[in-house]
C-alpha cells in the first residue's frame, strides 16, 4: 500500500509538471503568435493525433485484445456524446466563451480516470508492465497543458483556472492510479476495456472538440499546416527520443 501511495504522488507531481509546463510554453509563445491562439489550438491538434496514432494505438493494440479495445473506446465515445448533449443543454445559462474549456476539461478529467485505472492496473512486482504505456501518459500530458491554457486564453478567463484545472487534472490520474493499483484484479479483460475507453475519449477531444470545431470554426490552408506541423513535431520527437 505504501508502494502504491509513493507510486501515485509520483504520478500526480508528474502529471502537473507536465500540463503546467505545457502551459507555460504556451504563455511564453503568446506575443510571437500575436494572439493567435487558433493557430496553436490546432497546433496541438496536431501533436495528440501523432500521440496517439503513433504511440498510444500501435503500442495499445499490439499488447490488447482489439476487440477489447474496441469495445472500450466505442463506450468512450458514447460517454462523451452523452456529456456533450448534456452540456449543450446548459446553453440556456448563455456562457458560450467559458463552454469551450469547460467542455475541454470535463473531457480531459474523464479521459484521465480510466487512464489512471489502466495505469495502475499494469503497476506490478514494483514496476510498470507496460513501459510505453506510462511514458505515453506522463508526455501527453504536455501538449494537453497547451490545449487548455489555449481554451481559457480564447474565452478571456482568468489564468488561475488553468492552475485550478492542472491540480484537479493532475489528483484525478494519481488518485485513479492508487484505486488501480490497490483494486488490481488481475483481469487482462478489465483493463483492456478501460484501456479503449481511455483511447475513446482522448480521440473525442482531439478529433472533435480540438480539431474539428477549430477548422469549422475558420478554415484556412495556414491552419491545416499548423496541425500538420503539430503530427511532424511528435513524429520528431518520437524518432529522437522515445524511439524503442
Amino acid at each position: 500500500m505504501t508502494e502504491g501511495l509513493k507510486v501515485s504522488l509520483f504520478i500526480m507531481m508528474m502529471i502537473f509538471l507536465g500540463t503546467g509546463l505545457g502551459g507555460l510554453a504556451t504563455k511564453y509563445v503568446e506575443g510571437v503568435l500575436r494572439r493567435n491562439y487558433r493557430l496553436l489550438h490546432m497546433f496541438c491538434g496536431g501533436l495528440l493525433v501523432g500521440l496517439l496514432g503513433l504511440e498510444i494505438f500501435p503500442e495499445t493494440i499490439s499488447d490488447y485484445d482489439s476487440l477489447g479495445i474496441l469495445a472500450g473506446f466505442s463506450s468512450g465515445i458514447v460517454f462523451m456524446l452523452f456529456m456533450d448533449h448534456i452540456l449543450h443543454k446548459m446553453k440556456g445559462v448563455h456562457f458560450e466563451k467559458p463552454q469551450m474549456y469547460i467542455f475541454l476539461f470535463l473531457a480531459l478529467f474523464i479521459h484521465s480516470i480510466p487512464t489512471g485505472l489502466a495505469l495502475g492496473m499494469s503497476f506490478q512486482g514494483q514496476q510498470f508492465q507496460n513501459p510505453s504505456l506510462f511514458t505515453a501518459i506522463l508526455i501527453h500530458h504536455f501538449p494537453e497543458g497547451m490545449v487548455m491554457m489555449i481554451s481559457v486564453m480564447i474565452s478571456n478567463a482568468n489564468l488561475k483556472i488553468f492552475w485550478v484545472f492542472c491540480l484537479l487534472l493532475s489528483f484525478a490520474v494519481g488518485t485513479t492510479t492508487y484505486l488501480g493499483i490497490t483494486i488490481n484484479t488481475g483481469s487482462i479483460k478489465v483493463q483492456t476495456l478501460l484501456l479503449g475507453a481511455a483511447l475513446g475519449t482522448l480521440s473525442y477531444v482531439t478529433l472533435y472538440e480540438i480539431l474539428w470545431k477549430g477548422a469549422s470554426d475558420r478554415f484556412t490552408p495556414l491552419m491545416v499546416g499548423a496541425a500538420v506541423a503539430g503530427f511532424l513535431s511528435f513524429l520528431f520527437l518520437q524518432i529522437t527520443a522515445f524511439s524503442h
